[in-house]
């Protein structure tokens, strides 16, 4: 993450959401997220389970609070213990 994306003005927002991916199959999964704080370049979230959420694999953000799903892209994670990343969500053009 670029020294430009912390310079953003960051707003709390603490709110539960899905980051959800489809494999090849068509199946699903979700994995519960905490969003943290938005800016104008992304959101900032904290995901707490065994798996490791992957950059490359693409994500919807489906978040109860808004009409429809958002894609995203992780642009980083870091593993602050052993079962939590703290993750930069960057919105993706659909």
């Amino acid at each position: 993450m670029s020294d430009e994306r912390r310079d953003d003005d960051r707003a709390p927002d603490f709110r539960s959401v899905e980051l959800v991916t489809t494999n090849g199959a068509g199946n699903e999964k979700a994995y519960a997220v905490t969003l943290r704080d938005t800016s104008e370049s992304g959101l900032g979230g904290m995901y707490v389970g065994d798996d490791t959420l992957s950059p490359t694999a693409t994500f919807v953000l489906r978040d109860a609070d808004e009409d429809e799903d958002r894609r995203v892209r992780i642009v980083w994670t870091k593993r602050v213990a052993d079962y939590v990343q703290m993750l930069g969500l960057e919105v993706s053009e659909n």
